[in-house]
């Protein structure tokens, strides 16, 4: 039996007008949650603990497209799926270069 834990930031659906959101150090992973914000276009995701295990980061990037349909810019650096030599001295610009999406 499997036991999966969700972390939902379910209390921003009150926020239908949020544009900017910053959830930077949080220790939210690939079951992250949003609720829908039509007009969200700033997401920054920064430091937590998001990775591209087992195909999650994609169901996470699948979830996000579809509750956040304005965003523009997302952050993922400091986060293993986005390894940058800020925060992990064995990456450089090549390492961070291949991991940015732009939308």
């Amino acid at each position: 039996v499997a036991f999966v834990v969700c972390r939902s930031l379910e209390g921003l659906k009150t926020f239908t007008y949020l544009e900017e959101l910053i959830l930077d150090n949080n220790l939210l992973g690939n079951d992250l949650l949003l609720p829908r914000l039509p007009h969200l276009h700033t997401l920054t995701l920064n430091k937590n603990q998001i990775s591209f295990q087992r195909n999650t980061c994609k169901i996470l990037l699948d979830h996000l497209a579809e509750v956040v349909p304005s965003l523009q810019y997302l952050s993922l650096l400091g986060n293993m799926a986005c390894p940058n030599e800020l925060v992990c001295k064995e990456k450089d610009e090549d390492d961070y270069q291949r991991y940015r999406f732009v939308l």
